[in-house]
């Protein structure tokens, strides 16, 4: 009888042990999966070019319209779930969104809507995207978001390509725009153009953590550059 009641308590300490180890490990798969960035890279919708960039359980990212006269470009901000696969948010004109990602990871499908707020009638709709790139390498040092005297950028680099978005502090005296250019085969040098017809160089520190550079407001060659310098935030 003793016998049978040290087996019972013996299996009875396993179980236990089982069950904290499978709950341990169902937590780190938790973290695990929301610590990859999944949601890297550039995607495309019926009406807009999406980047998207996840930093953690966070993103932000910018969406550039395919019909640029009737629909304004902007950006997204949001949280991930546990596992990773969704994403809820704003968008810029003072929307929602909830976005899913497909077991491949290929696509993504999802609501959202237009609340009060915005100067549009109030609607929901549904968004649905593919994936257009493999996704962004975390350690590329130019992706993240930089801070700089006038503007906050969110950049993304893919190999020696970049492309990304800045938001004016003062809305009032600038606009929202993008940017693309092209990194230099060390990764130290962006060059590329912005948003309002103009150009820049940014040479990148030894430490990833900010940027130098120079920028023009026009395409001309007689075009006189300016000092830019930034500091990476995320």
């Amino acid at each position: 009888f003793m016998r049978s009641i040290k087996i019972l308590n013996a299996l009875l300490l396993i179980g236990v042990i089982f069950f904290i180890l499978t709950g341990i490990e169902g937590i780190y798969a938790e973290e695990q999966s929301a610590s990859i960035p999944i949601w890297n890279g550039s995607w495309v919708s019926k009406e807009y070019h999406l980047l998207i960039l996840q930093n953690g359980t966070s993103i932000v990212g910018s969406y550039e319209p395919k019909d640029i006269e009737n629909r304004d470009p902007g950006v997204l901000k949001g949280t991930l779930s546990d596992d990773g696969r969704t994403f809820s948010g704003i968008w810029s004109e003072s929307g929602t969104i909830s976005l899913i990602m497909s077991d491949d990871m290929m696509s993504f499908s999802g609501t959202g809507s237009v609340d009060q707020n915005s100067n549009l009638t109030p609607f929901e709709y549904t968004r649905t995207g593919n994936r257009t790139s493999e996704g962004i390498l975390q350690e590329n040092p130019w992706s993240g978001t930089w801070d700089t005297i006038h503007n906050t950028y969110t950049l993304l680099q893919n190999g020696t390509t970049l492309s990304g978005t800045y938001i004016p502090k003062n809305p009032d005296a600038d606009e929202s725009g993008f940017i693309e250019g092209r990194i230099s085969d060390n990764g130290k040098i962006l060059n590329g153009s912005w948003f309002e017809s103009g150009t820049f160089t940014f040479r990148i520190s030894d430490d990833g953590k900010s940027f130098n550079g120079t920028y023009t407001h026009s395409l001309s060659e007689s075009a006189i550059n300016d000092t830019w310098n930034g500091e990476k935030i995320e």
